[in-house]
């Protein structure tokens, strides 16, 4: 009876084992889909960069940026990195710096201080991307076709500072849906944040701009069109304009459409980037050309809906411009197809002038073109 009572507890045994086996290979392939974490810091880690770290990991990995100067460009290039992460350890983006003076990339100069290419789910947090010759953050689809398959989507950017980059602070160029939020931007020879060309979408996926700062850059926001993007509850003050979603031939996918301005703080927006003690300059040939006459957007303005369609200006506090608050074009000097026609959009509930102690010189300004 011993011998059987052994036999029957080591038949259990094994039937235990056989049971567990697929729970322990379920742990093995969540592991897996959690991806690899690594470290990099400046000393004593066995990543020295962000990129040989981006370099050597695969999807869903987080890759975790010590305190420090990172004199580099870093590119996530591909659905092999889907999933990652990369995160300063510090809550202070101040603390984990991306340095673009005189910095390289493996493409060379480094025109960016992280660009990710065709990344679905890509996160970046908690650092600073400041003198780049290009971009801070520059998240982008490489195939821009109407058609094509959307390989960039769903990213996050939170809690980062830009500053001094030649172009754009945070910028998402075809992307689908994503988020930039919780950052400070300023400096810029164009605007602090930028969400281009997004492709029309049956079932849209909206893009969340929330909870940023942008000052003395030439723009605080821009957007050539753009799409289903939300800008909400942010500050923009000290730019040459505020908020400027716009239509233009040099961009996929237009015009800019369907988009919200709400809830903003939209101020003192009268920096004059023209000026010789300007810490920066404009990188922009104008809106265009009349005659020998360059046409620039002007300074003094909170909110101008350049060519756009079915936008919504509402809730927010305007104030203290000394041109417009907030004003509508077509687009006067010269767009293929008259795509650019001020259609469609609605200025509701704004608060203007703080009670009367800091007046915009004109509250709303409409070209008079287009409709609705």
């Amino acid at each position: 009876m011993k011998k059987g009572l052994s036999a029957v507890v080591s038949a259990i045994a094994l039937v235990g084992v056989a049971f567990a086996m697929p729970t322990t290979a379920g742990a093995a392939d969540a592991a897996a889909k959690k991806g690899k974490t690594v470290t990099v810091c400046k000393f004593g880690c066995k990543y020295k960069s962000i990129q040989k770290a981006v370099d050597k990991t695969g999807k869903n990995a987080t890759i975790k940026v010590e305190p420090g100067t990172y004199r580099e460009g870093v590119i996530v290039d591909g659905h092999k990195h889907d999933g990652l992460t990369i995160r300063g350890t510090k809550k202070n983006p101040k603390k984990t710096v991306l340095q673009g003076k005189n910095a390289k990339s493996p493409d060379g100069l480094a025109q960016n201080g992280i660009e990710g290419i065709d990344v679905k789910k890509l996160r970046i947090l908690n650092l600073t991307a400041k003198n780049f010759a290009t971009n801070g953050i520059f998240l982008r689809d490489s195939d821009l076709d109407a058609g094509s398959k959307d390989d960039c989507k769903n990213y996050l950017v939170k809690n980062t500072y830009t500053s001094f980059n030649r172009s754009y602070g945070l910028y998402a160029l075809g992307c689908v849906g994503g988020r930039f939020t919780e950052s400070s931007s300023t400096g810029h020879g164009d605007s602090a944040y930028y969400i281009g060309a997004t492709p029309p979408q049956k079932n849209p996926k909206w893009t969340d701009l929330d909870n940023l700062e942008a000052y003395e850059n030439v723009l605080g926001y821009s957007g050539t069109n753009s799409r289903y993007v939300d800008i909400h509850n942010n500050d923009f003050y000290n730019n040459g304009t505020g908020v400027v979603p716009s239509t233009f031939d040099s961009e996929p996918y237009e015009p800019s459409e369907n988009g919200k301005i709400r809830k903003n703080n939209i101020f003192w927006n009268n920096y004059n980037y023209y000026l010789p003690d300007s810490s920066f300059e404009t990188i922009s040939n104008g809106l265009g050309m009349i005659g020998d006459l360059t046409i620039n957007f002007p300074t003094g303005v909170g909110t101008v809906l350049f060519g756009v369609s079915n936008w919504e200006v509402k809730n927010n506090k305007i104030f203290g411009h000394y041109k417009w608050g907030t004003s509508a074009f077509s687009d006067a000097v010269g767009n293929e197809g008259d795509d650019a026609i001020s259609t469609g959009n609605m200025m509701i509930n704004n608060k203007n002038g703080r009670n009367g102690n800091d007046p915009n010189a004109v509250d709303y300004f409409v070209d008079g073109s287009g409709s609705g």
